[in-house]
């Protein structure tokens, strides 16, 4: 009979576990109330972007200024050759955009792209990358269509395709030999 007190005390217990959870629960779904939104942080106002951040000597790549209209200073960078004329691209909150040019002779690195805003400069890096080269292999062996002279050869070399002609015209039928007494 000790067994089974003891296994009914643990029942007990358990129950009285498992009862006690959905009371809590109950309690957690009606206080809260699911949230559908997001907000996202707010924005660091004035602000630089290229897009995209890496690209090729030779591309062009668009450059977005946070920035109030009227506050749109300077933009530049040593590795830009050409900046269009910014227009405005958001309304809420203010954003400029304008295509740039890299410069066809550029070489890989990273280069500032900076924007001034009112008095305030803000600045990001622009990495260009390199232009991908065909693979550098040896060139191809030539064919030469001169052929060697043979070691021990005493004789005139007449190399095909010299355009030398012989000296002495054979006169006569060819040898063949045989014929009716062979």
């Amino acid at each position: 009979m000790i067994k089974y007190r003891s296994a009914l005390v643990v029942v007990v217990v358990a129950c009285g576990a498992a009862l006690a959870a959905p009371a809590v629960a109950s309690a957690q779904d009606v206080s809260t109330s699911p949230t559908t939104s997001f907000t996202p942080p707010p924005m660091q106002y004035p602000f630089i972007a290229v897009s995209p951040a890496k690209a090729k000597a030779g591309e062009d790549i668009l450059v977005s200024v946070g920035c109030p209209v009227d506050d749109l200073g300077e933009v530049k960078s040593m590795v830009l050759d050409h900046i269009g004329k910014f227009e405005v691209t958001s309304e809420d909150p203010v954003i400029l955009g304008a295509v740039a040019h890299i410069d066809g002779k550029a070489r890989p690195g990273f280069y500032a792209v900076t924007a001034t805003c009112k008095t305030k400069p803000v600045t990001i890096n622009l990495e260009v990358t390199a232009i991908p080269t065909p693979s550098s292999k040896p060139p191809k062996p030539t064919v030469s269509t001169v052929k060697p002279v043979p070691t021990g050869h005493s004789g005139p070399s007449a190399r095909v395709g010299s355009g030398r002609q012989v000296s002495k015209i054979p006169v006569g039928a060819p040898q063949t030999g045989g014929g009716p007494f062979s």
